[in-house]
């Protein structure tokens, strides 16, 4: 356990006479030397815990709405309706609004995870089909790695649905408003319609905790 040793100052005082500025300097010197000290270890405690962008106001009042132990968080979710996506060979977004989620760091830069959840509805219409379908999370400079879905059922009127989960870590945002939104893309695309599911019984849901 950490511990920091108690006040000590040199006394060189005599209890016979009135104290000289020699004496008087010695003492202030050694109660000066304690209190640095225990603004260093103070420092460095914030340092450790905040970074050193870490605001020391004097003012006794907390700097953050979140903490140590109530990290931050933000969250949003979207049920707006079923979203058709059939857009191939590039990245595009479903929709920009209702699939993403905005949030801005609490004072401090710092990595963010990010989690997108939804379903995935592919409906085949003909026996000769396929589906070849990536997704990604991005805030428009930093990219997830991307989860593939590929299937090919070599049925008609085949409908499948998969749970998607994707997250990023995303490191060292800075103090200013975030935009994390889900982009797919679509390589092979065959006789399947492709839907993201948004309804009240499969709701979109994206999410970000500090880490």
């Amino acid at each position: 356990m950490a511990t920091i040793a108690d006040l000590t100052y040199t006394d060189n005082m005599d209890d016979a006479k009135k104290p000289i500025l020699t004496d008087l300097r010695e003492s202030l010197d050694a109660i000066q030397t304690y209190i640095n000290t225990l603004k260093d270890n103070f420092i460095q405690v914030t340092n450790d815990a905040y970074g050193s962008s870490y605001p020391v106001d004097g003012d006794g009042a907390k700097q953050f709405t979140a903490d140590l132990y109530n990290k931050q968080s933000a969250s949003d979710t979207y049920a707006g309706g079923d979203l058709t996506i059939s857009t191939t060979g590039a990245w595009t977004d479903p929709d920009a609004t209702n699939l993403a989620l905005v949030f801005t760091p609490d004072y401090l830069a710092g990595d963010f995870k990010v989690t997108a959840q939804f379903a995935l509805e592919c409906v085949t219409t003909n026996a000769t089909n396929a589906i070849d379908i990536r997704f990604r999370l991005t805030d428009g400079s930093t990219n997830s790695t991307p989860i593939a879905v590929h299937m090919v059922t070599g049925v008609t009127a085949t409908t499948f649905t998969l749970p998607i989960n994707i997250s990023h870590e995303f490191a060292s945002l800075s103090v200013a408003a975030k935009t994390v939104k889900l982009q797919y893309y679509i390589t092979t695309q065959t006789a399947t319609t492709v839907k993201l599911l948004c309804n009240a019984s499969d709701t979109f849901q994206i999410y970000a905790e500090k880490v």
